[in-house]
């Protein structure tokens, strides 16, 4: 994922040469590319998390500490992009591990995986977030 970012980071500075669009604008269109990777890794997040530890926990999110989730999420994602620290999103930010009811978008109780997105605040409009419904 992170030599994919690069190569939209490279496209997205030869547009910006041969077009001339302004920094405000390089800013916004690698920020829409960081949001739709990062939305593929919440989602794998949340997958892994499903299949390796709400199953296996009688159809609960087992209590970790963030540090706990952090090492979790770096152990489990880690072949899916070498080089980089796969715990925090592509603002460097940390993602949030947290149970929710409802789940955004779901009925019903469950977990979700949060990343901070662009503005690096938690809880905003900008936030990338994926989520299970318990079963």
């Amino acid at each position: 994922m992170f030599v994919k970012l690069i190569g939209v980071g490279v496209t997205v500075f030869i547009l910006n040469q041969a077009t001339g669009i302004g920094g405000e604008q390089m800013t916004y269109l690698m920020n829409l590319v960081k949001i739709t990777l990062t939305q593929h890794e919440v989602n794998s997040i949340v997958h892994t998390i499903h299949t390796e530890k709400v199953i296996l926990n009688n159809g609960k999110l087992p209590y970790l500490s963030e540090y706990e989730w952090a090492e979790y999420i770096k152990r489990q994602m880690q072949s899916k992009a070498e080089g980089r620290d796969t715990s925090k999103d592509l603002w460097i930010t940390p993602y949030i591990v947290e149970e929710a009811n409802p789940v955004p978008g779901r009925t019903g109780p469950g977990f979700i995986v949060r990343s901070a997105g662009p503005d690096k605040q938690y809880e905003t409009n900008d936030d990338v977030l994926g989520g299970r419904v318990y079963n």
